[in-house]
This record gives C-alpha cells, sequence and structure tokens, in this order.
C-alpha cells in the first residue's frame, strides 16, 4: 500500500480519535461523579428510601445518555466546527427525556430568538450543563411530584454573546441558598462545566 493510498483517510481517522478522545474524557468525569455520589451516600443513614435510589439511578442514567448523544452528534466533526447550538440543545432535550421514559414529568418549550453558533467543542459542556439541570429539576422543582415545565431560551447579548437560559416552574432554590458554593454533586458539576467555558 502505497502513502498516498493512506492519505485521504487521515481526515476522517483523526475525526474518530477526537471524538473516542471526547468521550473518554466524559465516561472519566462520569465514573467521578459516580463515586462523589457514592461518598455522599456512604455517609447518610444506612438504608435509602427506594424513591430516593431510584432518583439516584436516574440521575446516572442521565449522565450516560448526554455522553451517548454527545458522541453520536459530534463524532463527525472537527472540534472547531460550527453548529447551531440552540436547535441541539432543544434536540438533546427532548432525546434524553424520551430515553428515560420522563415524558410524564417533563415538559420542554423553547424560544429561538436568533442564530447561536457553537464551536463543536463548546457544545459538550454546554449539553451536558443543560442535561443536568434538567435531572436537577426532575428531582427538585415540585417536592409534590407534579410535572416540571422546562424552558430553554437560546438568544444573543447586546454584544452578541451568544446566551443559554434554562427555567423551570419549581418552587425555586431554599431561602438563603448560595448557588454559586452550594448543592450537591449536580450543582457542582454545572459549575465545573461552567467554568470549563471561560
Amino acid at each position: 500500500m502505497s502513502i498516498a493510498e493512506v492519505i485521504p483517510f487521515r481526515p476522517q481517522f483523526a475525526l474518530i480519535t477526537e471524538a473516542n478522545h471526547r468521550v473518554a474524557n466524559h465516561l472519566s468525569l462520569l465514573a467521578g461523579l459516580v463515586q462523589a455520589q457514592a461518598s455522599h451516600v456512604g455517609q447518610g443513614p444506612a438504608q435509602l428510601p427506594r424513591e430516593e435510589v431510584q432518583g439516584m439511578l436516574r440521575e446516572v442514567a442521565g449522565k450516560v445518555v448526554g455522553v451517548g448523544q454527545l458522541h453520536r452528534r459530534l463524532a463527525d466533526l472537527a472540534h472547531d466546527q460550527i453548529i447551531e447550538l440552540g436547535a441541539y440543545l432543544i434536540e438533546s432535550s427532548h432525546a434524553m427525556v424520551k430515553s428515560l421514559s420522563l415524558q410524564d414529568r417533563v415538559g420542554i418549550v423553547h424560544r429561538l430568538e436568533t442564530r447561536c453558533p457553537a464551536r463543536a467543542e463548546q457544545v459538550q459542556p454546554v449539553t451536558l450543563i443543560v442535561g443536568e439541570i434538567i435531572m436537577n429539576a426532575v428531582k427538585h422543582a415540585h417536592p409534590t411530584g407534579i410535572a416540571v415545565q422546562i424552558s430553554i431560551y437560546c438568544g444573543r447579548t447586546a454584544s452578541g454573546r451568544v446566551l443559554i437560559e434554562v427555567e423551570d416552574d419549581g418552587v425555586g432554590f431554599p431561602e438563603n441558598f448560595d448557588p454559586r458554593h452550594g448543592g450537591g454533586v449536580g450543582l457542582k458539576l454545572i459549575r465545573q462545566l461552567a467554568a470549563s467555558l471561560h
């Protein structure tokens, strides 16, 4: 086989290598989160209510689904390739809700005012952040267990920067709660991922 025959395959090979690297990073992050959750459980009571265990497993499943969706969507994209972030977030959010059979517990509405272009490397943390917010909303928005309505907005600031807002119709944070420092594993992950965007 000549060098000339091998060269055309290099771009695709590079994309596959990069995609595998992304997945490896996400799986390492996921393993760390599961370990952190296990440590948190280890500090609690000896026996947990069935509903709490189901919630924990659902959170882990949500993270695994998110990583899988990212890999499928971004596997053929170079890290600096531009995609439409708003449309992708809507698609991935609906797919996650469906894959976890949460259609009866989550309603998603969206508002896309303008194009929200982003590089593939930026899409990864933003998608994981939105997925984590959705899972947190399912768990905490309505303690009584009623369905939660989640709104996803994509637009631009006055300076032209892309702005993503995710809101739910739940009870909100407890009084005197500081989201910049408080919270459990999920909120810590959100802060870590947000910091990686700077």
